[in-house]
């Protein structure tokens, strides 16, 4: 094996940032990934060995599953999109590390560990979905590099499947009343999966007419310019660009406040729905008066990097309005910049809208982005 994270530092790495992730039991094909966690200090010295490949590669697959929307997520995408793939020659490895995906695929639920996840009646979608698809857009340019002509079936299948499940979702939810904001979230989600895809399969080292085939068929499906057009897909990609994609970046200001760590409860939501979150935080038992003006403080700092967001200001109305004395109170622990921060224009503004207001604000924003996107 050529590199990667060794797996002690990685098992690290998942307990700093989700730590609650780990507690209770390993029995069953959902809970999988925590056992695959549990037993990953077991590898540190044998990790390396080529008949530990594919135990080693399913660790890496539980720990990005696990962290992956959280405050800081562990660094192996590109070994679970590209390396581990380019480094398997044997074909019965090949089949077991396909297996691996596939069973997380199918069985690990993502709203176990992320709160960035909407369902419209076909099962939870989310960020994570995008993931499996980079991981078996990894697999598939293998699998033409290695002309496992039935696994390059199998692979296509598998993300065939999930694509039009995802088309489903938004459709659906664009087509129900009252679910204007699951039709954002969806679009969102689909953007972010979409550009997993086209990002792993424009990128493969394999060559030739059987590559370009399929970089015709998933690369940059979300776009007016991709040669497969569905336009579901392309209307989803106009709405999250018109409407979502500025308040979903990576949240990297949120890495700072620890407590924001402590509990599932705690995870950020898609931006910018943010009013249940900001009450949580004020509310959950695990943070104290501290960590709550920790919190606030990074919200204030993020909302002045980028006024732009409405997300941290969303946060704010949450813990202002769950907040004995309002968040006023709470930036009594702050430096007099930021409670004058707080004290006046964009974020008083936002603490005189509820959250009702602001999400009829943002069902008409869908409707504009639709009808332009529809033209």
């Amino acid at each position: 094996m050529a590199g990667g994270i060794a797996p002690k530092l990685l098992c690290e790495q998942v307990e700093n940032t989700a730590s609650w992730a780990l507690d209770g039991p390993v029995e069953g094909e959902a809970l999988s990934w925590r056992r695959a966690l549990r037993e990953g200090r077991a590898l540190e010295s044998v990790w390396t060995e080529p008949d530990q490949r594919v135990r080693y590669f399913e660790l890496m697959l539980a720990a990005h599953y696990t962290t992956v929307a959280t405050f800081v997520p562990t660094d192996v995408d590109t070994r679970i999109r590209f390396h581990a793939w380019q480094e398997v020659r044997d074909r019965a490895q090949f089949e077991a590390m396909v297996a691996r995906v596939d069973h997380a695929a199918a069985h690990w639920s993502a709203p176990a560990v992320s709160a960035r996840t909407v369902d419209t009646g076909l099962g939870p979608l989310s960020g994570h979905d995008g993931e499996w698809f980079s991981v078996r857009a990894g697999a598939l340019g293998r699998a033409i590099q290695l002309k496992f002509e039935d696994m390059i079936e199998h692979l296509s299948t598998k993300i065939d499947e999930e694509l039009d499940r995802e088309r489903q979702s938004f459709e659906r939810a664009l087509s129900t009343k009252g679910r204007e904001l699951d039709a954002l979230r969806c679009a969102c989600v689909i953007a972010h999966n979409l550009g997993d895809l086209s990002r792993v399969v424009v990128d493969w080292a394999a060559k030739g007419p059987a590559v370009e085939r399929f970089v015709s068929r998933y690369a940059r499906l979300g776009h007016d310019d991709a040669s497969n057009t569905v336009r579901s897909f392309r209307v989803a990609g106009s709405v999250n660009k018109a409407v979502m994609a500025l308040e979903n970046h990576r949240f990297l200001p949120m890495r700072k406040p620890r407590a924001l760590r402590k509990s599932r409860a705690l995870l950020l939501p898609m931006g910018p729905f943010f009013d249940a979150w900001g009450r949580a935080v004020a509310t959950d038992a695990s943070i104290d008066r501290s960590g709550r003006a920790e919190v606030l403080s990074t919200l204030i700092d993020a909302h002045e990097a980028d006024p732009s967001q409405q997300g941290y200001l969303r946060a704010m109305a949450g813990i202002h309005g769950a907040t004995r004395g309002g968040i006023d109170d709470l930036a009594k622990e702050l430096p007099a910049k930021q409670r004058r921060a707080v004290s006046g224009g964009l974020v008083r503004e936002a603490l005189g809208v509820n959250q009702e207001r602001f999400e009829a604000r943002m069902v008409n924003r869908l409707k504009q982005a639709l009808a332009a996107a529809r033209g």
